[in-house]
């Protein structure tokens, strides 16, 4: 019955105070847990977790020692007498190697970590001027046998070495099935011929009597035109001017090479003739010899520019 009564000024503010009062309690103690919170923050201290031998993890406080950092001095404020010039610095490297050698860490048998230093070892590499990159290199030490040398197993083809291969220019041969066979144990073989020009012999007796001769390069390439039966085995006699054997090389090594716009796919070997007697070879091939098969030889003497 009193509730639609109207009330005075100062009922009306008790009544809105105390409805507004439940309202007013929440945000109350919502700003007090946000200062305590940020009053246990500040207040909160550094710490570094850890795991002991038995495996279990742990939470040290850091000291206040350690937390303070020390004060950055910015790059604008350093002098430019601090630098190193570059002969300095390169001192200063190479100190730096000599006081901390590298190492390396390994475990050993009982799971201990180990480290041990580096060895550093000076490796001199002598250039060898005369002696370059080849497939075969053709030394005295490395002759037949003297029964071999005197068995006269090449005289005999004397007639056949028509074709003497000029220095730096390449001589083809072709049709060997034209050829006069090479004869062998095992039956005659197809073979070519050649002799090296009397000039790179003096050449190479000359710089034998002071010094050890200058290598003579000797390249050759096989060919076979039709491609169909693949790269046969040759192998090479190199003989004095006597036509007696000095050096046997059953099967020659040989290097593959694609064919391209310029050439086709030939077999390459390099000797270094190496011993100044060496005057005349016979290529031969120890098995059939394909019919479209060519070779191309050339020669160098003395220093190439490989």
């Amino acid at each position: 019955m009193y509730r639609n009564q109207p009330l005075s000024g100062s009922g009306c503010r008790h009544q809105a105070d105390h409805r507004c009062s439940g309202y007013q309690l929440p945000y109350q103690i919502l700003i007090v847990l946000c200062l305590a919170l940020a009053f246990s923050v500040r207040a909160e201290q550094e710490y570094f977790t850890w795991v002991d031998e038995q495996g279990r993890i742990h939470n040290t406080v850091k000291p206040a020692s350690e937390t303070s950092k020390p004060p950055v001095t910015p790059a604008a404020e350093q002098q430019a007498d601090d630098f190193l010039t570059e002969e300095e610095f390169q001192k200063k490297l190479a100190k730096d190697k000599e006081d901390n050698p590298p190492f390396f860490t390994w475990i050993d048998a009982q799971g201990r970590l180990q480290s041990q230093e580096i060895p550093q070892l000076n490796i001199e590499v002598e250039e060898l001027s005369q002696l370059q990159s080849a497939d075969h290199s053709l030394l005295p030490p490395l002759r037949v046998a003297a029964n071999i040398r005197d068995s006269g197993c090449c005289v005999r083809y004397q007639h056949f070495f028509k074709d003497t291969i000029p220095e730096y220019k390449s001589v083809l041969f072709s049709q060997v099935q034209l050829s006069v066979p090479f004869k062998t144990r095992s039956g005659d073989k197809a073979a070519w011929y050649f002799r090296l020009p009397e000039s790179s012999l003096v050449l190479s007796e000359r710089s034998s009597e002071k010094s050890p001769p200058e290598p003579r390069r000797l390249t050759l390439h096989l060919r076979d035109n039709d491609g169909l039966q693949g790269p046969a085995p040759v192998a090479l006699i190199a003989l004095d001017k006597q036509l007696q054997p000095l050096y046997f090389i059953p099967q020659l090594i040989t290097q593959s090479y694609l064919s391209t716009w310029r050439s086709s796919a030939y077999q390459e070997s390099l000797i270094n003739i190496l011993d100044a007697d060496v005057s005349a070879f016979i290529i031969y091939f120890p098995q059939s010899a394909p019919a479209s098969v060519s070779l191309q030889v050339e020669w160098v003497y003395g220093k190439t520019s490989d």
